[in-house]
């Protein structure tokens, strides 16, 4: 069989297999078998993971998981956790059955202490004791729903984690609603699941079945199909006998990369036939596809709120924008008054005659109409808002603006920053005023806005965010979640959550303290970043950029580092990224090519 190659492409994550295959469980679907008494794989060492962890940070790793075996049964392991949040976010998969409420509190101490978030996966198979037991073993349900709500008590939201076994199947719906349920019981206001398709090796392969021969990925398997989701792409896992392309593969002699990171970095040839279930499935280890199980508590409570702003103006909500004169002459001053924001992405975005502008939440229409002014009679400005009254509001404003401006050119549309009613890379800029704060489901709103704009398009977003995870108690509040408060997530989690899901150039155009509530601050932060995809053509052809300074050196969100003054060679699309905003200006880009001599794109690319 052809079977493909897999490039790292960046080195993002990097896994631990802490406690190798030694486990308190033993459930019968467990694709590396383990047990109390497997000793295939061994406990990794402190001393072992901290030289990982720094050689790590020299490869611009930015996040950590740590998995088993059962991660808990590590003595060390308050220390090691302590010790990785030093370098970026950290996930702790569990089962949760030995977090006890000193544990959760311990955890709890060391991440108000870190600069970084540390999140848990605790894996159940049934919102039922029964059904659990049966797969985890007697009395597995009891200790982990304990365990879960000693975390939640801690300030903790963990992610629950279920496979897809062949019980769950055509009953979906119902259990989402149990297991909603059951975290209401634990204080979860806002479920969050990882569900994973099964991996048919070890005990998995004897309760299921085992992959049929069929099951392999070719190189056509590929063909138009884009790798960068899968994880091998981005992440490796480190285990007592070295590293490993991926944490599916750890049993896999073929899938051992080197005894160092570096040694890693080389490409994987697709073997397995785990591959398969990874292409088949777009199944990822990491935390990037957690769905959220809930009602629409907040979306209706938002919407409510919003509904009696755009009737009756409230001055004192979120924090009301000033704008200049001459950008509003010709929008009428009912609008103004209902316009509710953090500050004015519009007039910091840089919006050329010509372009395609999103508003998402555009509430009363005061951002889409200073748009329509910039973009001009070729332009065009779209506005998205669930609120009907605001909708309604802003429409019955077009007719005015319009006739002030001498032509037509904004449309608002009812929908919502999760579900964008647009088509794919349509846009050249998304704008929003201090709405995604409100959303619960943030990830999901950055990629319909990475989907819905173009290439090399950006998005400039003005936002509320806090200094520290806001609390459990503020999050349950109504008021402060319409109020820009409960909603807020930390700038760290807003760099992390744009960069994961793939922008490049984050940075802060503006920032100013809004407010400081029950011990939290609240900043108005606007921030700008761009997309950029990596063609089908992306080659070596011997093209070099120069960092001109004045820093000693810089690295780029690809992990590429550009001493000042030495040139680095780059490929086509790095050379063309670096002569666009917001590079352009800080690179000297030598256009000499060589067509005859074009080397494919490996690890080091973008």
């Amino acid at each position: 069989m052809n079977m493909p190659k897999v490039y790292l492409k960046y080195f993002e994550t990097l896994w631990f297999q802490i406690t190798g295959t030694h486990c308190n469980l033993q459930c019968t679907h467990c694709f590396i078998s383990c047990s109390s008494e497997n000793n295939t794989l061994d406990v990794l060492g402190t001393d072992v993971i901290r030289r990982y962890l720094e050689e790590s940070s020299k490869l611009g790793v930015k996040e950590y998981y740590f998995t088993g075996g059962e991660p808990f049964l590590h003595p060390e392991i308050a220390e090691i956790l302590r010790e990785s949040l030093n370098y970026g976010p950290t996930t702790v998969l569990t089962n949760g059955t030995l977090i006890t409420q000193d544990v959760a509190q311990a955890l709890a101490r060391i991440t108000h202490l870190s600069g970084h978030k540390l999140e848990f996966r605790v894996s159940l198979e049934s919102y039922e004791e029964e059904g659990n037991d049966k797969i985890r073993g007697k009395g597995s349900f009891q200790k982990a729903v304990q365990g879960i709500s000693f975390l939640v008590k801690a300030g903790f939201h963990p992610i629950i984690t279920i496979s897809d076994l062949p019980k769950h199947e055509g009953d979906a719906e119902t259990m989402d609603e149990e297991f909603k349920l059951l975290s209401d019981s634990l204080g979860i206001t806002r479920l969050r699941m990882k569900k994973l398709p099964l991996v048919l090796l070890g005990r998995c392969a004897e309760l299921i079945r085992p992959y049929h021969k069929s099951e392999r990925v070719t190189e056509k398997c590929l063909d138009n199909f884009p790798t960068d989701n899968l994880q091998c792409t981005t992440s490796r896992i480190v285990t007592s006998k070295g590293v490993f392309v991926c944490p599916l593969l750890v049993g896999d002699p073929n899938a051992l990369m080197g005894m160092t990171l570096k040694e890693s970095l080389s490409p994987y040839l697709m073997d397995s036939p785990v591959c398969y279930t990874c292409v088949s499935s777009g199944l990822t280890c990491k935390n990037e596809d957690v769905g959220v199980i809930k009602d629409d508590t907040v979306r209706k409570s938002v919407r409510a709120f919003y509904t009696n702003a755009a009737k009756q103006p409230q001055k004192e909500l979120c924090c009301p924008t000033s704008y200049h004169p001459a950008s509003v002459s010709h929008i009428p001053q009912k609008i103004i008054d209902i316009s509710y924001g953090c500050s004015s992405p519009v007039s910091l975005a840089g919006i050329k005659p010509g372009e395609r502008v999103l508003d998402l939440g555009s509430g009363g229409g005061v951002d889409c109409f200073i748009a329509a002014k910039m973009v001009e009679e070729k332009g065009r400005v779209i506005g998205i808002d669930m609120t009907d009254e605001m909708l309604a509001t802003a429409n019955s404003a077009r007719e005015s603006v319009a006739r002030n401006l001498g032509y037509d050119n904004v449309r608002f549309v009812k929908g919502f920053l999760e579900e964008i009613p647009l088509t794919d890379e349509c846009i050249d800029l998304v704008v929003s005023n201090c709405v995604i704060n409100l959303s619960d489901r943030k990830e999901n709103v950055f990629r319909e806005i990475f989907r819905v704009l173009k290439s090399g398009g950006r998005f400039v977003i003005s936002d509320i965010v806090s200094d520290k995870e806001v609390p459990l108690s503020m999050k349950q509040d109504k008021k402060l979640w319409s109020e820009c408060i409960s909603g807020a997530i930390t700038e760290e989690e807003f760099f992390h959550i744009t960069k994961s899901v793939g922008f490049y150039g984050v940075n802060i155009v503006s920032r100013y303290l809004y407010k400081e509530v029950n011990g939290s601050k609240f900043y108005s932060v606007t921030a700008k970043a761009y997309k950029y995809k990596k063609s089908k053509e992306c080659v070596y052809t011997g093209q070099y950029a120069v960092y001109s300074g004045p820093f000693h050196s810089v690295t780029d969100d690809d992990g590429h580092t550009y001493p000042a003054g030495i040139p680095v060679e780059v490929c086509t699309d790095t050379a063309w990224k670096l002569s666009n905003h917001p590079y352009e200006g800080m690179f000297f880009i030598s256009n000499t090519q060589n067509t005859d001599a074009k080397t494919s794109c490996g690890p080091k690319c973008c």
